[in-house]
Formats: structure tokens, C-alpha cells, sequence
């Protein structure tokens, strides 16, 4: 099944019990994280497809 809803970073960090800066941390320094998407110019948020399987990688539940 394919996701396509956009996340929040409030969602994503607390789908993973992190903290926003974290989040951010792991896109931004790292490039351990998925890129986001801007929406209207000025959010950002993530594809949830992009999300599942980047906690597959990670090894953690989907």
C-alpha cells in the first residue's frame, strides 16, 4: 500500500519519540534522515511513504 500523506514534523518526531531538533539534526547534519517536501511555499513536512521506509531501514516498526 502506498502512503502519500504528507507528515508534520510534529508527527514524524513523535512517531519516533524524538525531539523536533532531532529530527531536523538527522536531515540537516547527518543526511541520515528523508529529505522533506515545502508545501505552500513555507512548511515542510514528509511523504509518508518516504517515512515507512526509512523505518524499515532502521529496523523499527511500520
Amino acid at each position: 500500500m502506498t502512503h502519500n500523506r504528507i507528515m508534520s514534523l510534529k508527527e514524524v518526531s513523535e512517531s519516533v519519540g524524538r525531539n523536533p531538533r532531532t529530527i531536523w539534526r538527522w536531515w540537516a547534519k547527518d543526511k541520515s534522515f528523508p529529505k522533506p517536501i515545502q508545501i505552500n511555499g513555507r512548511c515542510l513536512g514528509w511523504r509518508e511513504s518516504d517515512f515507512v521506509e526509512w523505518l524499515k531501514q532502521q529496523g523499527g516498526p511500520v
